[in-house]
This record gives C-alpha cells, sequence and structure tokens, in this order.
C-alpha cells in the first residue's frame, strides 16, 4: 500500500504536543529525511519502538521534537509507521505533513490507519469499532463498553458460539456421509449445540436493549403540580443554579435539560413546567411541551410537596404516566406537615436523600448494572446477533422434520451473521462506511 500521512492529535489552534504519524512502506525513508537526531548518523537505521529527541525540518521550520519507529507487522497498522511528537502549533505541524507529502506520502482519509489494521489483521472490525466508540464516549459507561468491543470481550463469545456451530455442521455431515451407522447420535449432538447457542445468543440480545442506556444514557423527567420543587430538585442534582426557583407557582414555562454523571453514567434530566389546568396560554404550551418530554423519558420522577395538603390534581398525577417507569418522590422533607405514601422522601435545600435518589434512579431503569459485563451497542451488531437467533430458531424448530442438509443450511446462515461481527465475512461497502465515520488520523 502507498504510504499515508496525517495528524494523530485533535486540530485545534494551540496545544502543547502534536502529533503526525507516517504509515506505508516508504515511512522510514521520509521520517530519515526530515528528521535527525545525535544519537544516530541517519534515522533510517532508528531502533523500533524507541524514541528518538532530535530536530524535525520542514522547509524553512525546524521544532524539538521526538521521534519513534514502529517496524511491520509489529505496528498499529501492520506496516511501518513513524510518528513525530512535536510542539502543537498548527504552522508546525501543517509544516510537517506538508514536507512527508512533498517526499511522497498522500494524505490519509478519514479512519485509514485503522481500516489498515483491520485489512492486515491487526484487529477485527467488532475492535475497531471499539476503538471509534472509545473516542466519542460521552460517559465512563460507554467508555467502558466500548474498551470491552475494542479488547475483544464481545469477538471471544462470537468466535466461541461460531465454533460450537461448525462442531453442530461437522457433526450432521458426518452423519450425512455415514448415515446408517452414526446420524442420530450425530443429529442429536447438533441439537444440544443449536440449543446452548440459541440460549446464550439470546442473553447476549437481551443485553443489548440496555444499549441505549449506555449511549445515550437515563432520561428523567421531573414532574409535578406548580411549586412541587422540581426546580429545586434538578439544582440540588446538579449542585448549581441551573433553574430559576420562586414561590410563584409556575415559574418554570418551558422545558429545560440538563446533563450529569454518577458512577460512570449519564442522567439526562429534564426540568418541566407545573402540570396543571390554566389559561394562560404560555403556561398551557409549558404544560403540552412537559407532557411531551415526559413521554419520551426512560423514566418519571413524580414530586409531591409533603409541606402542602394533597389535592385531586396531585392524586391525578400518577394516572398521566400509567405504562411509564415512575418514582413516586415527597419533596421538603425538611417542612413536613403533610406526609405522602412515597418511595423516596427528599429536601433539595438540605441535600436530604438526594443521592438516594439517584441511585434508586439507576436501579430502576437498571443503568446500574451497565459496568457489569459486555453488552452490545451497535446497531450493526444486534442486528447480526438477532439474524443468527432466527436462523438457529429455524433450525431447532425444524430439526426433526427437515432433512439434516437444510438444518445445515440454517446453521451456516447462523455463522455467517456472526463472522459479520468481526468482519471475517462482510461486504468492503460495509467495512468502508464504517472506518469513514472515524476522523482523520486514527
Amino acid at each position: 500500500m502507498d504510504t499515508i500521512v496525517a495528524e494523530s492529535t485533535a486540530p485545534v489552534s494551540v496545544s502543547a504536543i502534536g502529533i503526525v504519524r507516517i504509515s506505508g512502506e516508504n515511512a522510514l525513508e521520509i521520517a530519515s529525511r526530515i528528521f535527525s537526531t545525535a544519537e544516530l548518523e541517519n534515522f533510517i537505521n532508528a531502533e523500533p519502538r524507541r524514541m528518538y529527541l532530535g530536530t524535525v525540518t520542514a522547509s524553512n521550520l525546524k521544532d524539538k521534537a521526538f521521534c519513534m519507529y514502529c517496524k511491520a507487522p509489529k505496528s498499529y497498522t501492520g506496516e511501518d509507521i513513524v510518528e513525530f511528537h512535536c510542539h502543537g502549533g498548527r504552522v508546525i505541524i501543517r509544516s510537517i505533513i506538508r514536507a512527508c507529502i512533498e517526499l511522497g506520502a498522500r494524505p490519509a482519509l478519514p479512519g485509514e490507519f485503522t481500516k489498515r489494521a483491520f485489512i492486515n489483521g491487526k484487529l477485527t472490525l467488532d475492535a475497531a469499532e471499539g476503538i471509534a466508540d472509545l473516542i466519542s464516549a460521552r460517559s465512563e459507561a460507554e467508555a467502558l463498553q466500548a474498551y470491552r468491543l475494542m479488547s475483544g470481550e464481545i469477538a471471544k463469545k462470537i468466535y466461541e458460539n461460531a465454533d460450537q456451530l461448525n462442531m453442530a455442521l461437522a457433526n450432521l455431515e458426518a452423519g450425512l456421509d455415514y448415515p446408517e451407522e452414526i446420524l442420530e447420535d450425530t443429529k442429536a449432538a447438533a441439537l444440544d449445540i443449536i440449543n446452548k447457542v440459541l440460549e446464550e445468543l439470546k442473553q447476549v440480545y437481551d443485553s443489548s436493549k440496555k444499549g441505549s442506556l449506555v449511549r445515550e444514557g437515563v432520561t428523567v423527567a421531573i414532574a409535578g403540580l406548580p411549586n412541587a420543587g422540581k426546580s429545586s430538585l434538578l439544582n440540588a442534582l446538579l449542585k448549581d443554579d441551573r433553574a430559576i426557583v420562586t414561590d410563584i407557582p409556575g415559574t418554570t414555562r418551558d422545558t429545560l435539560y440538563e446533563t450529569l454523571e454518577w458512577e460512570g453514567v449519564r442522567i439526562n434530566l429534564v426540568d418541566t413546567a407545573g402540570i396543571r389546568e390554566s389559561d394562560d396560554p404560555i403556561e398551557k404550551i409549558g404544560v403540552t411541551r412537559a407532557k411531551t418530554a415526559i413521554e419520551g423519558a426512560d423514566l418519571v420522577v413524580i414530586l409531591k410537596d409533603g409541606s402542602a395538603p394533597e389535592t385531586e390534581e396531585e392524586r391525578n398525577l400518577e394516572k398521566l404516566y400509567r405504562g411509564k417507569k415512575v418514582i413516586i418522590a415527597q419533596s421538603k422533607s425538611d417542612r413536613e406537615k403533610h406526609p405522602r405514601n412515597a418511595d423516596i422522601k427528599i429536601s433539595s435545600k438540605t441535600g436530604h436523600n438526594i443521592e438516594g435518589l439517584i441511585k434508586l434512579i439507576l436501579d430502576k431503569t437498571g443503568a446500574a448494572e451497565l459496568s457489569g459485563s459486555a453488552i452490545l451497542t451497535r446497531e450493526r451488531h444486534i442486528f447480526a446477533v438477532k439474524e443468527a437467533i432466527d436462523a438457529l430458531s429455524s433450525a431447532k424448530e425444524n430439526f426433526d422434520i427437515a432433512p439434516p442438509d437444510c438444518t445445515a443450511v440454517d446453521i451456516r446462515h447462523a455463522c455467517r451473521a456472526l463472522a459479520a461481527i468481526t468482519g471475517t465475512d462482510v461486504s468492503e461497502d460495509v467495512y468502508d462506511k464504517i472506518f469513514s465515520e472515524f476522523c482523520v488520523g486514527k
């Protein structure tokens, strides 16, 4: 392959360090033309995986920099790689890249370094996707699942199941070759494997339902009557005066969106307008928006003001959210005069039970379990597992009535679906699209 070059650090205007990466058969030769060090007569003789301090010269510009060479195949891409670790000014980085291009390299396409790593067998396709997810992770939970994908936890399970299915195929094919001798025994062994793999894949698929919680976080709507303490609760959760709080009912007229992270999980908070009948056209719009936000939430925290008598409107609140996950929270516990039957009592003013409410939110939504095991978070992987499940379900359902060669077709279909996850059976168009979503330089 030709030699490519790109900046591997974020293209910000000023930074302490910038990294320029070259990969390809001419990487070392190009580097030796623009980098010199007192330790070597010529950088072409550089020792692999060792950092050298020297001078990089690009046109009329010079910079003190480190340079490292990784010899193929023991590199990220599987090719010769050279990295310049220079000062992070834009002029410096652009000049180094331009000098490399003048010496025969070409600008790398988005994700091309990682694409070459995949093509050269350094990464499976799912591991490459894990790298992209790790770079773009917005929470610890998302980063953890991305690392598990990148480090091969998903691939290991896929390979194990594929090996089992190949064993089932071997059993069926042996039975076809010697039907009078071992057909019944081999069919029974194949069915056992189908059942075992099918159950494992169903567990993996069920866990993927939490994938949206990893990617998007948990969306929690704070609902209640006007002056129930919704904005105060938002501020207490954020530990910041983000929402305006007054004693005047109906202060919040619009939905307010904020995010916090707790134990690695993103919690998307929605402060809504108080739910009540009103002739005020602006407040009506706020109530409509509140109901829309609540419908889209994973969970609703209904606040009931423990300092005020219960009203009919408050009693009717729960009827609005039937079918939703709900936590009933009594607010203003520091001024409690009219206790409510609630899941938890809190005080935004004193901070009483605020952390307890967060833990209850995580438990109620299942987000507390996100760090327990690897979860499928990419739609491509989820679709592939579902396709394998459907194929094996067909094999199981028709096992006693279909000829063994028909069962073998279903098993092969399942194997191809699983192979698409790791990239061992996937079209060039698919992986081109995946790598095009990477940043340049990765």
